[in-house]
């Protein structure tokens, strides 16, 4: 990584609540490691019954997560592939991230959005069969048990209609960085789309070369495993706002109580002690490994989501100790009161820049959707000529031209990354100002 020293303070800009909802709008992120604190989305909860004061001693809030961030930072020093990373306190919603928003390989990653979809056509608990898929597919990663899962999504023995169905949920929620165009193991479909366009994989600053069939981000990987934590915890969560006739709060208990199954490889969860408890998924190819987690520790619950990158291939004897470390870390951060030592506590921690990100766009940005994989297209006037067709999950900017209504369509002028200026009907672009 190019990296330049430079110094944060520890201190925590407060945002709104990290949870995406359904009306997110699309944007463009950088590339720079991020803190940010919230307030705890959970609602308030009556206290647990305490013993006398006399014998209780009280464990210490953790300190800024800028800590975990210097820490994090210093073991990735020495790794020259590319790295994402997302820790979440979800007690407090404080966060720290580094390249959130990169696009990476959707890999097994990609079966936590499936379990949420399956979940959705279930009208009551899993049948035999059902679970047996579920568990195969989290337990055991099968690629065939997945595949088999998205014929249930779909209803109908066709694993392509269920992997539409996934990614129009993902946007939906408004995660627009994670899609599956192509089931697993298979080839894509004649005159369907082979991948889809996001803001994370039209950046040019830095790039995975990730899968075209099936991708995602650590940012989107956290959000989904907020809002399952939040569902699960106390029924209110972007998922129940957006699908409620579809979801329960005891299905999201449900589906993070499978993927605490996840024990075929061992990535984040080595770096836990015995006992703890992790709901999680892990995918690794190639180039490229990522796991993404919520754990259950005994001071604290947390998300933390990484990935890496490497060219052509990363080792397991590089990427294995890199995962395990990072997981101590972060563990120690929320549990350990003597994780730094007051040397450490007493100086502002030292944190290392990214590559400049890349310039924010010069006007709004829009993304072609609702167009079932057809695509959009662009015209030279409202109603004229057509210039070109922007396959479904383009992203386009939106230009100060006032909106035209023409034979009952409301039209928007807009331009492509690649440059072309025309006009689309405005109801299949979401993130309109």
């Amino acid at each position: 990584m190019l990296l330049v020293a430079c110094q944060m303070q520890p201190a925590t800009q407060t945002t709104s609540s990290p949870m995406p909802t359904h009306t997110s709008t699309p944007s463009s992120h950088n590339s720079q490691l991020a803190i940010t604190s919230s307030q705890p989305t959970a609602s308030p909860t009556s206290p647990p019954t305490m013993a006398p004061s006399s014998t209780v001693t009280p464990t210490p809030a953790p300190p800024s997560l800028a800590y975990l961030a210097a820490a994090i930072e210093q073991e990735l020093a020495d790794f020259d592939g590319l790295s994402s990373y997302v820790v979440r306190n979800l007690q407090t919603g404080e966060e720290i991230s580094h390249n959130p928003n990169l696009a990476i390989a959707g890999m097994s990653l990609i079966k936590i959005p499936i379990l949420i979809n399956v979940y959705r056509v279930l009208d009551g608990p899993p049948n035999i069969e059902e679970h047996k898929l579920i568990t195969q597919t989290t337990a055991l990663s099968s690629n065939f048990a997945a595949n088999l899962l998205l014929q249930t999504i779909a209803r109908q023995p066709n694993s392509y209609i269920g992997a539409d169905i996934v990614t129009q949920s993902m946007r939906d929620l408004g995660l627009y960085n994670t899609f599956m165009a192509v089931p697993y193991d298979s080839d894509p479909r004649p005159d369907y789309p082979q991948t889809y366009l996001t803001p994370a994989n039209q950046r040019t600053d830095i790039t995975t070369h990730p899968d075209i069939y099936r991708q995602t981000t650590a940012a989107d990987l956290a959000a989904m495993l907020q809002m399952l934590y939040t569902c699960a915890k106390n029924g209110r969560s972007p998922l129940l706002a957006t699908y409620p006739d579809e979801l329960t709060q005891g299905e999201c208990s449900e589906i993070l109580q499978m993927l605490q199954l996840n024990e075929l490889v061992k990535l984040l969860e080595a770096g836990l002690p015995d006992g703890v408890t992790i709901a999680h998924k892990i995918g690794y190819i190639d180039d490229t490994y990522g796991d993404a987690a919520i754990v259950y520790s005994p001071h604290g619950d947390y998300i933390l989501v990484l990935a890496l990158y490497y060219p052509t291939w990363l080792e397991w004897d590089v990427a294995s100790p890199l995962f395990t470390r990072i997981s101590q870390l972060a563990y120690d951060h929320f549990n350990d009161p003597n994780a730094y030592g007051t040397a450490v506590l007493n100086t502002p921690p030292q944190l290392k820049d990214t590559p400049a990100p890349p310039p924010t766009p010069d006007v709004p940005q829009a993304i072609v959707v609702g167009t079932q994989g057809v695509g959009l297209t662009l015209r030279q006037s409202p109603g004229g000529a057509e210039i070109v067709i922007l396959p479904e999950g383009t992203v386009v900017g939106l230009l100060d031209t006032a909106p035209t209504m023409l034979n009952g369509i409301a039209w928007r002028q807009v331009r492509t990354a690649d440059g072309e200026v025309g006009w689309v009907g405005a109801e299949y672009l979401a993130g309109q100002e």
